[in-house]
């Protein structure tokens, strides 16, 4: 039998817990849904990241970097075709973009690709000017998503949402804005209805001190330091907000640890979340403050 299996468009890092893979045949169908979503792009002078989306593919079987660019490769199966310019800076907090949905044979799904057509795609400063953006290739380019952990397709149907880390995908060149950047794109997929979320803020001196803005806080896997710098371990990413708050979607359940990172401008110093950060199935865990000093 066969179920509708539906993507959504999301922005937001997502580097999962890895869980192995037993059985991916599946004797009915299901509805798969796809979803876009993003991270908090960190520089300030960006208006917009537009990037234009041709289709979503998935495949049961693993993948490598490799066939997920050749379109012409075999296996795969579309889920979605928006052809749509989609400005990522629109997607940030769990907001996401419907990008369409098939329905397909139930089981497991272990890799998917999103096809871009760079050609369309651009990045806007916000005085108007329009700075290169250095593509891996030309025209359409496929890219692997990031998925560690299978997606289970079942007659009740998924959600899945790729989440698209503006600030690690468009590396700025050099230290200005007008360089350029180069897109290395890293996206990451996850069942929706298999996740949680986690939203506070950080504030300078004690938990009822100053609110600090903008405000790298990322989501670390358990065990990792303060000083931790291994891109491996960085699980999710956000920016505080002008009133120093953050949340964070789409978490797989587990035990984290949570990193605040202050503007080098502000005179404050990184800082975890004392007692650490466990993320329940559909719960948001919510009011956790990062305190961070000089």
């Amino acid at each position: 039998m066969n179920k509708t299996f539906r993507l959504l468009g999301a922005c937001a890092i997502g580097a999962l817990a890895t869980a192995g893979c037993s059985d991916s045949a599946g004797t009915g169908t299901g509805l798969l849904t796809v979803r876009l979503t993003d991270a908090p792009f960190p520089f300030s002078e960006v208006a917009n990241v537009d990037v234009y989306v041709v289709r979503v593919d998935a495949k049961r079987a693993p993948t490598t970097d490799e066939d997920a660019t050749d379109e012409s490769s075999q296996g795969w199966t579309t889920v979605a075709t928006p052809n749509a310019l989609i400005d990522l800076l629109d997607l940030g907090s769990g907001k996401t973009v419907n990008l369409g949905a098939a329905t397909l044979p139930t089981g497991n799904y272990q890799s998917f690709r999103l096809i871009l057509d760079t050609d369309k795609s651009s990045l806007t400063l916000k005085d108007g000017t329009k700075p290169q953006v250095f593509f891996p290739s030309a025209r359409h380019s496929g890219i692997k998503v990031i998925l560690d952990e299978p997606i289970n397709l079942t007659e009740n149907g998924s959600v899945t949402t790729l989440d698209f880390d503006i600030g690690r995908s468009f590396v700025m060149r050099g230290n200005n804005a007008k360089n350029g950047f180069n897109f290395r794109p890293v996206i990451h997929a996850v069942a929706q209805d298999i996740t949680g979320s986690v939203s506070g803020s950080v504030r300078a001196n004690s938990p009822s001190g100053a609110v600090v803005p903008g405000t790298t806080v990322e989501v670390l896997t358990a065990g990792a330091l303060l000083n931790d710098t291994d891109p491996a371990h960085i699980v999710r990413s956000t920016t505080t907000d002008a009133n120093g708050d953050f949340r964070i979607p789409f978490l797989l359940p587990g035990t984290y640890v949570l990193r605040a990172t202050p503007p080098a401008a502000s005179g404050f110093k990184p800082a975890l979340l004392a007692g650490g950060l466990t993320i329940t199935t559909g719960a948001e865990t919510g009011s956790q403050v990062i305190v961070v000093a000089p």
